[in-house]
Parts: C-alpha cells; sequence; structure tokens
C-alpha cells in the first residue's frame, strides 16, 4: 500500500520501519505538515498515496488545535478524493502501552527531533500499518450499548429518571459517531417504562433516533444482538458490545466471540468527575480500536436513513410472499460503467463486504480507478431505489476482456443490504449486454471460497453458467453470450 506521512516531528525512523511492508512518501524539510496539506508537492501528487496520516505528537504543547487538524483534512481530502486520510491518535496510543514502557527520549529529541523511543517509534508504526488494515476490511459497523451504568449514571428502573444522570461526554462521543454513519443499537435489560422517559430526556445528549436499533427487555444480550443483526442485515462480527457490567461482557465473549468487547474502566463506577473524565477517555478509545474513520462516502453519511428505510421494507413484508414483497418494493435498478465520483464507495463495498463477494479480492480506491481506466476491462456499478428510499451503490462487477472475444470477471461484490431481492439477476443481465456490445462472446467466472462467502456459493449457476471445474474450496464457471 502507498501510504504518506505527514508530521510535526522528524518521522524517518517510522517510516522505515513502514518500508517492510509499505511503499511511503514523507514530506521534505521539517514540521511543515499544514504547507504541505494545504499545498501538497508535485512529488505527493504523483506518489499518489492509497492513505495519508497526519502524526502529529501532543507532548510539550507540540498538539495542533483541533480545527488545523480538521482544515488539514478536508484539503487533503479535497486535492486526493481517492486516498484514505487519517490523523494517528498518538496520545491515546501511547497511554495503552504497557506499564513500564516509555515511548518517549528526550535525547532522541535533541539529537533528531524525533521525540519517541525506539518503543515508541515502533508503537507508531504498528498503529499506522493497523489502520492501513481498515482499508481491507475490519472497520466496524455497530455500536451496541448498555443504558444502566453505562450511558447514564444510575439505575433507570429504581432510581427513576428524575435519579439519572447522563454521562455527557460520553454520549457527545457517541452522538459523532451516529453522525459518521456508525450505526448504535441500545441493549438494555430493563422494562420499557422506566427506560421511555429517558430515551426523550432533555438532559440528554442521545435521544430515540439516534439508535438504529433498541432491545430493552429481559432476552440475553447475545440474543438480542444476533436479532439486531438480522433486523440490520449485518454479520455478528459487524458489532462492538459495551456493558458496565463484567458478567455481560464475559457472556458476549463466550457466546458470540465475533464482537468485540472492550474492558470497561474501572474507574467509572467512581462517579464525578474522574468519572466522566474516565468515560471520555474509554470513548476515545473505542474510536480509535474500532472506528477510525479511514474512508468516508455519501453512503455512510445516509447509513441510519438507509437502516431505516430497510425496517420500514421488512414491515411491509409482513403476510406477503416472496414475488408478493418484491413486486410491492417497485425497485429500480441502473447498471452503468463506473463513474469518478463512485470509485471510492466501489472500494470500500470491495474491502467491507463478506458475504455477496465471489473472490474477495480488496481493492482501493486507486485500484480501482485503475481498473475504470483500463481499456481492457469493463468495471460497472449499480445502484437501486424503491418506493422506501434510495439503497445508493450497492454493487459493483468487473471483468477483464481479451482480444479474442472472452472476458473473465474479476469483482462481483453486493452489499448486504441489497440480498435477498434477486436484484443480482438483473444486475448480471445488464453486465453481460454491455460485454457483448464489446464483442465479448465467451464469459468466464470463478468462486473461491472464504469465511463467510457461502450465500454466493451458487451463485453463478443460478445465473445460468456452466460449471467447467468444481474443487473443494473454488469452482470455474462458463457462459456464452449471444450477440447484441
Amino acid at each position: 500500500m502507498r501510504i504518506a506521512l505527514l508530521s510535526n516531528v522528524t518521522d524517518a525512523i517510522v517510516a522505515e520501519m513502514l518500508r517492510a511492508k509499505h511503499e511511503v512518501w514523507t514530506a521534505p524539510g521539517f514540521g511543515g505538515w499544514m504547507e504541505t496539506a494545504l499545498e501538497p508537492p508535485e512529488t505527493l501528487r504523483t506518489f499518489s498515496p492509497d492513505a495519508i496520516f497526519l502524526v502529529l505528537d501532543p507532548c510539550d504543547g507540540r498538539a495542533p488545535e483541533k480545527a488545523r487538524v480538521d482544515a488539514a483534512k478536508a484539503a487533503l481530502g479535497a486535492a486526493f478524493p481517492l486516498a484514505a486520510t487519517a490523523a494517528v491518535d498518538i496520545e491515546d496510543l501511547f497511554c495503552s502501552l504497557p506499564p513500564g514502557v516509555n515511548p518517549y527520549d528526550g535525547r532522541m529529541w535533541e539529537l533528531a527531533k524525533m521525540p519517541w523511543s525506539l518503543a515508541g517509534a515502533r508503537a507508531v508504526s504498528g498503529e499506522i500499518d493497523r489502520l492501513c488494515g481498515f482499508l481491507k476490511g475490519g472497520e466496524k459497523k455497530v455500536l451496541a450499548v448498555d443504558f444502566d451504568g453505562t450511558l447514564w449514571n444510575g439505575i433507570a428502573g429504581e432510581d427513576g429518571p428524575g435519579g439519572v444522570s447522563p454521562r455527557k461526554a460520553f454520549q457527545e462521543k457517541l452522538k459523532e459517531f451516529v453522525s459518521r454513519g456508525i450505526l448504535l443499537a441500545g441493549v438494555s435489560a430493563n422494562n420499557k417504562e422506566d427506560v421511555e422517559p429517558l430515551l426523550d430526556d432533555p438532559r440528554s445528549i442521545l435521544r430515540r433516533e439516534d439508535f438504529a436499533a433498541l432491545r430493552v427487555d429481559w432476552n440475553p444480550k447475545p440474543q438480542n444482538i444476533e436479532s439486531i443483526a438480522a433486523e440490520l442485515n449485518l454479520g455478528i462480527d459487524s458489532f462492538v458490545f459495551i456493558d458496565d457490567n463484567p458478567a455481560e461482557r464475559a457472556r458476549m465473549k463466550a457466546e458470540l466471540p465475533e464482537v468485540a468487547v472492550p474492558d470497561f474502566p474501572a474507574e467509572a463506577a467512581k462517579g464525578g468527575g474522574e468519572a466522566d473524565t474516565a468515560m471520555a477517555r474509554f470513548a476515545r478509545r473505542i474510536e480509535r480500536m474500532y472506528f477510525p474513520g479511514m474512508a468516508r462516502t455519501a453512503d455512510d453519511a445516509n447509513r441510519m436513513k438507509m437502516y431505516s428505510e430497510e425496517a420500514k421494507r421488512k414491515r411491509a413484508a409482513a403476510g406477503m410472499d416472496m414475488e408478493e414483497w418484491l413486486r410491492s418494493l417497485e425497485m429500480e435498478i441502473d447498471v452503468h460503467e463506473a463513474r469518478e465520483e463512485e470509485f471510492a464507495r466501489i472500494a470500500q463495498l470491495s474491502q467491507k463486504s463478506n458475504q455477496f463477494n465471489v473472490l474477495t479480492e480488496r481493492r482501493t480506491a486507486a485500484a480501482v480507478a485503475a481498473a475504470a481506466a483500463d481499456p481492457a476491462r469493463l468495471l460497472v456499478a449499480a445502484h437501486v431505489s424503491d418506493r422506501f428510499g434510495d439503497m445508493g451503490l450497492v454493487a459493483f462487477v468487473s471483468a477483464t476482456t481479451t482480444p479474442g472475444g472472452e472476458a473473465s470477471i474479476e469483482d462481483w461484490t453486493m452489499s448486504c443490504r441489497a440480498m435477498n431481492r434477486r436484484v443480482e439477476y438483473e444486475i448480471e443481465k445488464r453486465f453481460e449486454t454491455l460485454l457483448a456490445a464489446r464483442g465479448v462472446r465467451v464469459l468466464r467466472a470463478k468462486w473461491r471460497r472464504t469465511r463467510k462467502n457461502a450465500p454466493v456459493e451458487n451463485l453463478f449457476e443460478n445465473l445460468g453458467f456452466e460449471t467447467v471445474f468444481r474443487g473443494e474450496d473454488e469452482k470455474e464457471y462458463v457462459k456464452r453470450l449471444a450477440a447484441t
């Protein structure tokens, strides 16, 4: 992966550590990260990074104001729309290091204007490498939170609405998550009538409409997480679960090990300013570990709206058979050659979609752009809408063509939110029409098994392809296309 580093300290050692896995560009000179962000040099433009990291050390007053960081990220996003841009949270990273590990070394600062010890430099390079992994999938989608002792101080059923106070700093961060498209789910062992007033409490930062799903009952919380996953049509491994009760955390880890369950800060139970500080720090840790926001598309910003519309679709399906329900949706499907403004979303689908993904090849936005520019390849995007709303760009298919009239599908990926609607039949039909117009007469395809893509194991059989090879974990297909 091609990554660029913009730093307020010398980052040469970190860059060398990263070069074991990545191509790395570093800014010339010292400390000119803001100038580089606002006016990227030609060498950076030519490098064409997949990701840009702001490595801004906060020690001794070196941390810039958030407004400057946001301005730098916005400028870089405008200059490099296909690159992910993120600021490395060095302060939280160093706070998470084991006791006795000192990330700083004053001698290094005096010698080279690098403030970190070798242990600190390794931690920074390791964090950047971990963040690069989010571009290949892994960023979580849902934060499921307990209520009593977590979202607020007190117990709703015992203290009553007036005896419960919201953890405002924690809720403010979660509200920010929601604004970024992260889904928030409430999972509380409680009576609904005790919790209902608190969801509309004017003192609360989070309100009822901020939750994509709510489970306020006495069912086991792992069962409720499974129910929410089914409702949102997401995998269990998309969830992070927050609960102050160690017994609930242990049960979740045991019954649903795919769910991320971070430790809850012990200081939060002490109350007062110390608890508020601990919860604010905890929210920051959750963001760094699970929701770093490496890339954001229009679909991310509209995600809450889309899942609300999906809930309406499911309610409308009650009492209907599949054919009736599909007709009632009044779907419209737009399939066209991918456009530049769609490349980031296509890359995101490539990196995050696991169930409907025939080969699970992860693509960066730059790789998507290169595929779209290659005259020997056809890359199409599919948008779906229905009477309930616009589902956005939900699928893409790409194939490489040869002068002899053959083509091979190299990507066939669709968001899980569009599954079980037979959308794939229409997408493939239109994709084949576009290929036939290019003179393709033979279309080849493969399916390769992964841990999660069983739903598309028989996709190509269902689309009328002939199986020419069948192995334990891979199949190959061919289909002859009619001339247009």
